[in-house]
């Protein structure tokens, strides 16, 4: 029941805020402002999130085989033992 009475309340809120728009050259003017700003940030996002969309569907390059090789020799040769820790620590 409580979520009805909001739901109206928004409704009503809804319907004298567009009244106002209509009515009032100010607040026309307030509303095309608000709407154009959001349509640029709008336009800003959908812009942005293409761009690193197109940048992640790019394929992958692969490292050539002889460094991969090197490396993994080299990664296996700095590999030692376990460290032992000092007594009573």
């Amino acid at each position: 029941m409580k979520k009805l009475v909001w739901f109206i309340a928004g409704l009503a809120i809804g319907a004298v805020a567009a009244r106002q728009i209509e009515e009032n050259p100010v607040a026309r003017k307030a509303y095309e402002e608000a709407k154009a700003s959001v349509s640029e940030f709008r336009d800003a996002v959908l812009e942005g999130f293409q761009e690193r969309e197109a940048e992640l569907s790019k394929p992958k390059r692969k490292p050539a085989a002889a460094k991969t090789t090197a490396a993994r020799s080299k990664a296996a040769s700095k590999k030692t033992g376990p460290k032992s820790k000092p007594a009573g620590k």
